[in-house]
Formats: C-alpha cells, sequence, structure tokens
C-alpha cells in the first residue's frame, strides 16, 4: 500500500484533534519518537512503513475518542498492543501513513479471581506483570507465556499466540472481551453482554451468535480488556526431554506424542525443535548446523500422579530405538530452581524471561532479524517428516541455514522455521523476503496452510485459502465493511481491505 493513498492533509487535522482530546503527553509526532516504532526486522532506516504520529491512549474512553476522530477526518489507525509483535512486522503499519494506536499505558490487571482462576487484563499488559501479580496474590495460579516475557498478553492471545503450560493455546483462554467498535461504540461479548453479567469471565459463550472469534487477526474492533483463564498450580511439576539424531525417528516419536497427549498423559503443548535446542547445559543453543533433535514436554499434577505419569512415558517413548529421555522434579512452588538460566525449565513452569531473544542475536548480532514460516499440519509422524523435509529443502535450494520449532497440540502441528538476516544488509533482507513467496505457494501446493505472517505477506497467505472462490475473505470483507464503511481500522490485516481500498487495489 503507498503512502500518497493516505491524504496527509486529513491526518493531521485529525492528529491535532486528538491531541486536543487527550493532550500533547499522549501524542507523539517528532520523527525520533517514531523511529521506535518501525519494524526492527526490515531493512534498518527504511521508511517504507513508517506512521505518520502516534497516539497513547491511556483509557477506554481515550481509545473511544481517537476512533471517533478518526471516523470524522476518515484517516486509518493501526493499533498495536505494545508492538513487540517481531518476526511479523512489529509495531509497523500495513498501510504507510497510518496514526498508530499503541495500548501499552493501559497496563493494568484489572483482576485475579482466585476462585475460578482467571484474570481480567488491558492490552498494555506484558507476561512480565501478569506473572508478577499473580505472585503477589500468593502463587496459586499460574500464566502460560510464549518463549519471550515482554510481549502483551491480549497482543500474543489475538494473534494466536503459543505457550507451552498445560493452558498453552492462548486464543482459548480468552473469556469474554470489551472492544471498541469502528464506529467507536463499546461493546462486551458472551455475557458480558448483560450488563453487570456475573460468569462474564467465567463462561465463554453468550445468547445468539459467539461473535469473540471476530477480533483475533482482524481489523474489525480494538479490544480493550480480556478474561484469561489461569493454570492451578500443581504440586509437582515435571520438565522432559527426548534426543535423537536424524530425521527418521521423528516418525515414532510424533505418533507416540500424539497418543500421549490424546489420552492426556502430556497435557502441555511440546515443542520440538533442530537447530535451536538446549545444550549440554540445558541452556538454549543455536546451530542450524545440527543433525540433533530435541523434544520437551511437562507433566504436572499430584506427586503420585506425576510420578505415574512419567512411567507411562519412559515406557512409551524408552521403547523407540534411538532415543535418550529425561525429567528433572519441581515442586509447584519452587520458583527458583527452574529460574537457574534453564529456559525449558522456566517457559513450562509459566516464568517469563528474555533468554530467546539473546539466543536469536548471535548469526549477526544485536540487529539480528529473523522472518518465521509457519505452516500447520495434521499430528501424523509421515506427515511432519514431509512437512519438515519440504521445508529444509526450499532453505537448502535458497542457500539458507535451516532451523525449526514444531509447537506440537494434539491433533496438529506448526512447523515454525526461522529465516535469519542482517537488516543493514539491504540486499540479503529483501532477498530473505522474496524467499516467502515461493516457499509460500510450494507448501499451499500440498495442501498446508500458514497460521501467521508478517504484514508484508498478509495478502499472499490470505490468498491461499482459496476454496469456493475465496469465500472466506469475501465473507469478512463484507462484515469488514458493514462495521467498518470508512475502512478505519487496520486495512490490509490478514489481506481483509475496506471497501474503498479494494478498489485502488484492483479488486
Amino acid at each position: 500500500m503507498d503512502a500518497q493513498l493516505v491524504d496527509q492533509e486529513a491526518v493531521a487535522r485529525a492528529v491535532d484533534a486528538i491531541e486536543k482530546a487527550l493532550g500533547t503527553d499522549a501524542v507523539l509526532r517528532s520523527r525520533a519518537d517514531l523511529d521506535e516504532f518501525r519494524d526492527p526486522f526490515w531493512v534498518l532506516g527504511s521508511d517504507d512503513n513508517d506512521v505518520a504520529a502516534a497516539v497513547m491512549p491511556a483509557s477506554v474512553e481515550e481509545v473511544q475518542a481517537v476512533v471517533r476522530i478518526a471516523n470524522e477526518f476518515k484517516v486509518p489507525l493501526w493499533t498495536v498492543s505494545t508492538g513487540r509483535n517481531y518476526g511479523y512486522g512489529g509495531a509497523s503499519p500495513r498501510v504507510p501513513g497510518s496514526i498508530l494506536v499503541n495500548l501499552s499505558r493501559m497496563n493494568r490487571v484489572l483482576e485475579v479471581n482466585s476462585e475460578l482462576g482467571y484474570a481480567v487484563v488491558e492490552p498494555g499488559v506484558r507476561w512480565f506483570d501478569l506473572v508478577d501479580v499473580l505472585e503477589d496474590h500468593g502463587g496459586e495460579w499460574w500464566s502460560s507465556i510464549p518463549d519471550l516475557g515482554w510481549g502483551s498478553v491480549i497482543g500474543n492471545s489475538l494473534e494466536y499466540g503459543r505457550g507451552h503450560t498445560r493452558i498453552g493455546s492462548h486464543a482459548e483462554n480468552v473469556v469474554g472481551m470489551e472492544v471498541v467498535l469502528p464506529n467507536g461504540e463499546l461493546m462486551r461479548t458472551g455475557m458480558g453482554a448483560m450488563e453487570g453479567n456475573r460468569a462474564f469471565h467465567a463462561y465463554p459463550f453468550g445468547f445468539g451468535p459467539m461473535v469473540d472469534g471476530l477480533f483475533f487477526q482482524s481489523n474489525m474492533g480494538i479490544v480493550t480488556q480480556i478474561g484469561w483463564r489461569l493454570m492451578k498450580r500443581p504440586e509437582k511439576y515435571a520438565s522432559c526431554w527426548v534426543h535423537f539424531d536424524g530425521d527418521e525417528i521423528i516418525v515414532p516419536v510424533i505418533d507416540a506424542m500424539r497418543e500421549l497427549m490424546l489420552d492426556e498423559t502430556i497435557n502441555n503443548y511440546p515443542f520440538l525443535g533442530r537447530g535451536v535446542a538446549a545444550n549440554a547445559e540445558g541452556r538454549p543453543d543455536l546451530d542450524p548446523n545440527s543433525q540433533k533433535w530435541a523434544l520437551r514436554f511437562a507433566l504436572y499434577g499430584y506427586d503420585e500422579i506425576v510420578e505415574a505419569k512419567w512411567r507411562i512415558v519412559e515406557r512409551v517413548l524408552g521403547a523407540i530405538a534411538g532415543v535418550e529421555i529425561g525429567h528433572k522434579m519441581y515442586d509447584g512452588t519452587d520458583r527458583v530452581g527452574p529460574l537457574d538460566g534453564i529456559h525449558d525449565d522456566k517457559v513450562q513452569a509459566g516464568i517469563p524471561g528474555m533468554e530467546l531473544l539473546d539466543l536469536y542475536k548471535v548469526p549477526f548480532g544485536p540487529d539480528t532479524g529473523h522472518l518465521d514460516f509457519s505452516p500447520v499440519g495434521p499430528l501424523i509422524g509421515a506427515e511432519v517428516l514431509k512437512m519438515i523435509r519440504m521445508v529444509r529443502s526450499m532453505y537448502e535450494e535458497f542457500g539458507e541455514p535451516y532451523a525449526a520449532g514444531c509447537m506440537l497440540l494434539p491433533n496438529s502441528i506448526l512447523v515454525v522455521s526461522v529465516m535469519f538476516f542482517d537488516p543493514k544488509d539491504a540486499e540479503k533482507t529483501k532477498r530473505i523476503y522474496d524467499n516467502y513467496d515461493p516457499m509460500l505457494k510450494r507448501i499451499a501446493a500440498e495442501g498446508y496452510g500458514l497460521y501467521r505472517s508478517h504484514i508484508f505477506k498478509m495478502d499472499a497467505v490470505a490468498a491461499t485459502f482459496d476454496f469456493n472462490n475465496h469465500a472466506y475473505l469475501r465473507f469478512v470483507e463484507t462484515i469488514k465493511d458493514a462495521v467498518d464503511p470508512n475502512g478505519i481500522l487496520q486495512a490490509g490485516k490478514q489481506g481483509i481491505w475496506p471497501q474503498k481500498l479494494r478498489a485502488q487495489r484492483g479488486r
């Protein structure tokens, strides 16, 4: 999307109006301030996707005011929670020249319900913040966390982000939303649609169609509050691993893991890595040339249950030739032992950290960028091996090292691979992004779709979901036109464009 398609005079007038409504402290205009919101994993110094200004609302009412002003001047907004979605565009907008709405000042944990096991959070609440509040409440409840702790609970959950505890499917933990709609009106979903409803964050459904899904990976509204399910602190927690060499053992390991997950012997979300795994000391290591695979998973519960589950795991996985298995046992109250720098132990215990970011700086130093390529497939050993070999062959074709991190669900798998590059090298950076397109075309031809993408690739990924002449995209764009006729929110996110911009783009 070209910046000249945005009326910058209208944007300037809108920013003036926003500043008048919210105050000067809530608006950033200087180039030095706005550079912070550039995608750090694109060509360094590039102004390709710059924002025209950034606004930092501190309340729901201020968000509503911003949205109403944007409608008045018919200017585009791009919303982020904290803007830490690195590898997917960071805080950069899909449409250059948009006004960035950064929600990081809305950073309150509004409630921790210790009886029902949920927290109510605003978009600026980071994983670090939530875990600190839970510990202050006695540590009775754990949060799931992704590999990096600096991001937003809401932002990650709305992007189908994942963690590694029993509640690691983060989108499924959302129970009840508060949303500012594109016209500035405030809506609550599920039971929250009833004023004062006491089960707002305890029951995920409501009366009538469930609309919460419209606000995941979408541009239909700005989510300002969610209820988020927590995990009861277990009496015991076992951090477990399986190591093996070569690809062929993937098939029996995956098939065995599927059965152990389906019968809930293993009930967290395991991670299978090659090139990014724990080293001999148990700390993260980056070696794309390694042929070693490392699988991690966890067991939780009462002492007797964890011990019994480990014996089952040992019997099932230990029977596979060529594997090495092991585990470490922790008390659920132990928040020190897993903190000894052991990344796997920490994330499976819901303890946030930043170790993986340091690891990802290894290839090219502090400015190292990466682009993720993440197809989804069924959790069947032969299929997983096929996907891994297919993706690796494309990396080899492009002369890039292959590092994979596969996230296991009971029925499916996310085969996440990472392309590293130096953003100071404009030619190499652009080549990495160009490599993405033939990879996407080939993986889609085999029946595998991506669950997430960088902003530059959203149209291309959306185009692969093509059943019945793209009936899905046509349906959601119909909804977009109805709820956001001025097309102000997140234009182009996930390939969903408002009507006026579809025409300009030749659709």
